[in-house]
């Protein structure tokens, strides 16, 4: 980039300036829409003054409805119509719950950009909306109605949940379709649909017939408030949960063989001290384990009266620490050993008659606790696992569905809350029986229910589950093959997946897809096979899943097992809702034709980067499963929103704005106006969605101005082109002039780096990218061209070439805006094409009519012309110092317009930069490129390269001077020396440029051009 001084010649301030001047040299007049500039003196009539009805104020609110092609007959029209390649955008669910919210706006508009700009590339782009339909909290809208328990029968219930999600589903469909949403919006996709169903269970079974699919008792997240299993993805994380954290002693009853042969003292009692940050657990507790490498110490309380006859077991390691927090004096060691040889060690619960002994296992670590943990396998999976090569211990967890205790804690604790009353009253009875060493409030991360937002407990019950073991190498290799956008999103989603070993699919709830099992009343066992399968899945087909419900075992089970109907009970299990949109790839791509069967794959998923752990993930898992591949080319994730201070959005808080307060406005219009659609697209495009993004007044505020610039651009073309006919005035590229070459190669790299960023989903550099070359070809090419598209004849060859080349940058802006605004550059298109049907313009209400219907014409390479761009930068360098003079010039009042002034320029013309060459080459033009009366060019012979900073000031002839040096980056180029100086030449009455002789009388080339114009 040349610079003058070292300071950028496309310098923001500059440019800002520069285009703020032109919005005032060409603004509208108050009382005249058509009119853009002043007409008030006696040769307007002779002159191409601007005029169009496209207005600067976008009225939105009020024209973007009567200006959007309706979304679905556009969507049908291009995948009736356009000739490239399918584009498969496969819409991840939102739940059918609640009006539509900020966060809705951001997805869906993401997927509209991304799917409008592949319509404008000729792709047949499939997009079918969906929406998750089953769930807790739809299921709640029916607990809400139904007020008495006694009355909810599970047919209830689903009618109800199903009746709300339907009514739901309407009323988003119509929120979307008024953000201009693209797609097949009269047969979108809902997870309670028949057919939807008929597949989920056919996945369902492929995934049990090939062993993914089991069912056994394990721990699993269980939530108390939601009554049900929970998988990994249905879980937050609170990392300011205060829990009960509890030193406690378990009595040995007899010691390993190494710490028998030790001879400890036979009088002193001792125990191994175990901590929990679950009291809740003792109860369950049915060992401990050690690590074998860790180092342990038999310590002795010297100090204390209480425990002067006892010995603890803790680890080394936490020596130091644990004598600080159990404030009993000083522990002295007495023995130390290896973990190892502590196992065999046989210790007595403390509040049950029963024995817990002491194992080994890797899970213990060093740096917190007693290094002794307490082992509940029925609440704790690391728990669970090590108990298994345990055959002799128990698995218990006297826990129920609500989370109260059950009878197998015994009467002083049955029926209490565990995380509640049922928690203290376990303290209390250690406290008792003298088993509690010490306790503390312990803040740390606990996992909640992410819909009730209460913590979630663990508990081992008898569930289904998807081993996913054996297909985390595939899924990985899979994930490898999916282009991420951020391409953090790939170790994100790899890190989720190779960590996980199983995934539990069965919920204890009523609103859901059933597991299509029924069981052996006596044994327990699933009946499960082609038959059962295919019986209830031609069932789903006629009545759907509530058939389930409503109907008998007999009437499920298939023909051949009807006489044995009283040995078989159908379960009562619903999947996961993750496990039903997560079959989604076949529910709709694959039945619907969309994909192959067995390769297909998705172009594109795009949702909220939650979805890592959620839908990204089921999809993968359950694609994996049945077809080996993952089921999308591209996954693209964007943040969540905040306000405009950084806060995370939320209702409690107040700072929440919706989408419809954006678009119609608020009730109070002057503190909420209506924006429109086209600006919430906007400030979409403008975010850097791959963050959490901002949305607030002021930052709307900002986003209208930009609109403002841009809308005030294209404004400027369609008026300067209100008589311009391209298919009778264009001009061929090899006639138009240096400067419209210059023009078309701006344009030419617009659409390269617009493409390319499309492209790669860059939608904010897409923004930028068009806002600063309206910026660029406002304050340099719109500045220049004015004299001769107002004063030249209207069939001139310089107006109908620079008319060309305006009307190819209109066309490229708007189409690369038009998945973005797309009610304005509908409305632009229209105004652009007011010629065509014989000067009738277009039936904007023809689907063929939209802009989307046009394609994205790659422009001809031609226009990409590298010696025009390096000609015209070393003009513009040069003409930046003239600009720096002149506004001298204004500033100090010598002049009040750049064309009462005229110039004398010199500069030098080394090989690297010839600048006197470029300049030489359009000298005809040079008045109009500096936009002064006159110019008179000569060279420099001479190139001094040391240069003394001057002050610009007139000399006593009045004439402003000025030298200085041109430098490409940190290189000196050139010089140049500058000499102007008022015209002594006369205003012309026409166009304003001061050459005319005569006083009231017009310039010569007016005179030409009235001649003409009488003609």
């Amino acid at each position: 980039m040349i610079s003058l001084n070292n300071i950028s010649f496309f310098n923001k301030r500059a440019i800002v300036n520069s285009f703020n001047n032109y919005k005032r040299t060409f603004g509208t007049k108050p009382n005249n829409e058509e009119s853009m500039v002043d007409s008030n003196h006696s040769f307007a009539h002779t002159l191409n003054l601007p005029k169009t009805t496209f207005s600067m104020k976008a009225n939105a609110a009020t024209r973007e409805p009567t200006l959007l092609k309706d979304p679905y007959k556009l969507y049908k029209w291009q995948l009736e119509n356009n000739k490239g390649e399918s584009w498969v955008s496969h819409d991840g669910p939102p739940y059918a719950n609640g009006d539509l919210h900020m966060g809705h706006a951001l997805n869906k508009i993401l997927k509209d950009i991304v799917n409008r700009y592949k319509v404008l590339r000729g792709f047949k782009v499939n997009y079918i909306p969906g929406w998750d339909c089953h769930g807790l909290p739809i299921e709640q809208q029916a607990f809400k109605k139904l007020k008495k328990s006694s009355d909810m029968k599970p047919s209830d219930i689903r009618k109800i949940a199903g009746d709300f999600a339907r009514k739901e589903i309407e009323k988003q469909s119509k929120g979307f379709q008024e953000l201009g949403i693209l797609g097949d919006w009269e047969n979108p996709y809902k997870t309670l649909d028949h057919g939807y169903e008929v597949e989920q269970i056919q996945t369902f079974y492929d995934m049990y017939n090939k062993g993914y699919i089991y069912r056994g008792v394990k721990p699993v997240h269980w939530s108390p408030s939601s009554r049900t299993a929970l998988a990994d993805a249905e879980l937050e994380y609170n990392d300011n949960h205060i829990s009960k954290s509890i030193f406690v002693k378990f009595n040995v009853k007899s010691l390993s063989t190494h710490l028998k042969n030790q001879n400890l003292p036979i009088n002193e009692k001792i125990s191994a001290i175990i901590w929990t940050t679950t009291p809740w657990t003792i109860p369950a507790n049915q060992a401990i384990c050690v690590n074998s490498e860790m180092d342990y110490v038999l310590v002795k309380p010297i100090e204390h009266e209480l425990y002067k006859d006892e010995l603890f077991i803790i680890s080394k390691e936490r020596l130091e620490s644990l004598t600080k927090s159990f404030a009993i004096g000083e522990l002295k060691v007495i023995l130390e050993f290896k973990g190892e040889q502590l196992k065999g060690t046989i210790t007595n619960h403390p509040q049950y008659d029963r024995e817990s002994p002491i194992i080994t296992g890797e899970h213990v670590i060093e740096g917190s606790g007693t290094g002794l943990v307490h082992t509940a396998p029925g609440h704790g999976v690391e728990d669970f696992q090590i108990c298994q090569q345990y055959p002799e211990i128990k698995v218990l967890s006297p826990v129920n569905d609500l989370g109260l205790f059950t009878d197998e804690v015994g009467e002083k604790f049955v029926g209490l809350e565990v995380l509640g009353d049922g928690n203290e009253a376990v303290i209390n009875d250690l406290v008792k029986l003298g088993s509690l060493i010490h306790q503390e409030n312990y803040i740390h991360k606990y996992p909640y229910d992410w819909r009730t937002k209460k913590p979630i407990i663990i508990r081992t019950t008898l569930q289904w589950f998807v081993d996913l073991k054996n297909i985390q190498k595939t899924a990985l290799k899979a994930i490898g093959n999916v282009n991420m956008v951020p391409s953090s999103g790939t170790n994100r989603l790899s890190s989720m997946v190779g960590k996980r070993t199983d995934w539990c699919i069965s919920r204890q709830r009523v609103w859901g897809c059933p597991i299509p099992v029924l069981y052996n009343v006596k044994t327990n066992e699933p009946l499960l096979n082609d038959e059962t399968i295919n019986h209830i899945k031609e069932m789903f087909s006629k009545f759907g899943s509530d058939c389930w419900f409503e109907m008998s075992s007999e009437q499920l089970l298939p023909p051949s097992y009807r006489d044995q109907h009283e040995n078989f009970v159908k379960g009562m299990d619903t999947m996961d809702v993750w496990f039903d949109s997560g079959t989604s790839w076949r529910g709709v791509l694959i039945d619907r034709g969309i994909i192959d069967k067995d390769t297909g794959k998705a172009d594109i998923y795009l949702e909220g980067s939650d979805q890592h752990r959620g839908w990204f993930q089921s999809s993968l898992l359950t694609s994996v499963c049945v077809r080996d591949i993952e089921p999308y080319k591209n996954v693209v994730t964007h943040g969540f929103l905040l306000d405009e201070n950084g806060i995370k959005m939320s209702k409690s808080i107040g700072n929440t704005m919706v989408p419809s307060t954006v678009i119609k406005g608020g009730p109070n219009k002057v503190q909420n106006p209506p924006y429109g659609v086209d600006l919430l697209r906007t400030w979409v495009a403008s975010s850097d969605y791959s963050k959490d993004i901002s949305i607030g007044p002021n930052i709307l505020i900002r986003i209208l101005d930009v609109i403002k610039k841009i809308r005030n651009t294209l404004r400027f073309m369609l008026a300067s082109n209100f008589d311009f006919d391209p298919t009778i005035h264009s001009v061929p590229y090899e006639n138009l002039s240096p400067l419209d070459k210059y023009a078309l190669h701006k344009v030419y790299k617009l659409q390269e780096s617009v493409t390319r960023h499309y492209d790669q989903y860059q939608f904010q550099k897409v923004q930028n990218e068009i806002i600063n070359f309206s910026i660029e070809i406002s304050s340099f090419y719109f500045d220049v061209i004015k004299r001769h598209l107002y004063a030249d004849s209207p069939n001139s060859h310089s107006r109908r070439s620079t008319q060309t080349v305006l009307f190819k940058i209109l066309e490229i802006m708007n189409v690369s805006l038009a998945p973005i605004t797309v009610h304005t550059s509908e409305d632009v298109f229209l105004h652009q094409n007011q010629f065509k049907n014989n000067g009738k313009g277009l039936d904007k209400n023809l689907i063929e009519n939209s802009i989307f219907a046009q394609g994205w014409n790659l422009l001809p390479s031609e226009y990409e012309n590298l010696a025009i761009y390096n000609q015209f930068t070393n003009i513009i360098a040069v003409r930046d110092v003239v600009n720096k003079v002149l506004q001298s010039m204004r500033s100090q009042g010598v002049i009040g317009r750049p064309d009462e002034a005229v110039l004398e320029l010199k500069v030098t013309n080394d090989e690297s930069a010839p600048f006197y060459d470029d300049l030489f080459a359009i000298n005809s033009q040079l008045d109009d490129i500096f936009c002064v009366s006159k110019v008179v060019l000569n060279k420099l012979n001479t190139f001094e390269k040391e240069e003394q900073q001057q002050q610009i000031e007139p000399n006593s002839n009045g004439e402003f001077i000025f030298n200085t040096i041109i430098s490409n980056n940190t290189k000196q180029v050139g010089r140049v020396e500058v000499l102007l100086k008022t015209s002594d030449k006369f205003k012309c009455p026409r166009c304003w440029r001061h050459t005319s002789t005569e006083n009231e009388k017009v310039c010569k080339p007016c005179h030409s051009v009235l001649n003409l114009l009488e003609k």
